[in-house]
Order: structure tokens, then sequence, then C-alpha cells
């Protein structure tokens, strides 16, 4: 399974959801599930915007766990 890290990363840098919203041009429904930590069937190019907006690599972002 993998899991989305964003929630983490938006925390440590104190940024809000609208911050994210309003510099990626990404929507509320998709900013929501980013940061909801679960995995869902996200763009290539919404990851994209996320990783030059937090200027960070998409390893970052994404999670691996093997376990399931």
């Amino acid at each position: 399974m993998i899991k989305v890290n964003l929630y983490n990363i938006k925390w440590k840098s104190k940024i809000t959801q609208k911050d994210i919203m309003e510099a990626t041009g990404l929507g509320k429904v998709t900013v929501n599930k980013l940061l909801s930590g679960k995995y869902h069937d996200f763009r290539l190019s919404t990851l994209d915007k996320i990783c030059k907006y937090f200027d960070c690599n998409i390893s970052e972002i994404l999670e691996q766990d093997k376990t399931k």
C-alpha cells in the first residue's frame, strides 16, 4: 500500500490548506485527499505540483508500506 506523507511536510512548514490550493491551483477535494494520508489515484501532474511547491522529491511525499 502506498501512503501519502504530505500532512507531516505541511505541518512542519506551517502552511495552510488554502496556501497550497492557491499556489498550486489544486482544488479543495484534491488537497484534502492528499492531506488525509490515504492513497488515492493521483495524477503525476498533481504530485509534480506538490513537489515543486514544497521543493521536495516525490520520495519525501510517497511512502510504500510493504506490510499490507
